[in-house]
């Protein structure tokens, strides 16, 4: 699970060059009786300039449901993380995503000397183009040479098969972890 959104690059106004901004969780509503624009704030991780992505432009106001107009207006945080993790959005206003620096967490993998083939489901419910290899390595507290070593001899292995090395996490994956001296297992 990720600790952070990802920060975006654009052009600070008062910088005067490329930034990085953060997400701020905010959002911004404006409009008139008729239309209302919707924005999500990020701020420049240096000066604190606002940058305004557009999420609606000119929406009628009974065109969007209660109960997203009530996140918008209370500021939800997993509705901004949905938005700042949503690539789509990020290209459609001209950002480029930086995913570089994304401290993450894992929740549930409790590794002790393995005995027989462990079988890991990796859940996630953003893409932030984290290399297996990186997660695998930092739970199993071994350097990545190591890892890669397990990967050759077959005691490391995806299911659907994959390079382990090269892979990066999307929303499911499963790793299938087998103690040294095991047999070789083949993923179909």
């Amino acid at each position: 699970m990720p600790t952070s959104t990802p920060r975006i690059i654009r052009q600070c106004s008062k910088c005067n060059k490329k930034m990085d901004f953060y997400c701020s969780e905010k959002f911004r509503m404006n409009g008139n009786h008729t239309r209302i624009d919707i924005w999500l704030i990020y701020k420049c991780t240096k000066c604190d300039t606002t940058l305004k992505l557009t999420i609606d432009k000119g929406i009628k106001p009974h065109d969007i449901s209660p109960v997203l107009f009530d996140k918008f207006t209370h500021n939800d945080a997993q509705l901004a993380w949905d938005y700042a993790f949503d690539r789509s959005f990020i290209r459609q206003n001209a950002c480029v995503a930086n995913y570089t620096n994304i401290d993450y967490i894992v929740e549930g993998i409790a590794l002790r000397p393995l005995l027989q083939p462990l079988r890991v489901h990796l859940k996630s419910p953003y893409i932030f183009d984290l290399k297996l290899s990186t997660l695998l390595a930092g739970v199993l507290g071994i350097s990545v040479g190591k890892l890669r070593g397990l990967v050759d001899e077959g005691l490391i292995t995806t299911c659907p098969p994959g390079n382990v090395m090269k892979l990066r996490i999307k929303t499911d994956l499963q790793v299938l972890l087998l103690p040294a001296g095991y047999p070789q297992v083949i993923n179909k």
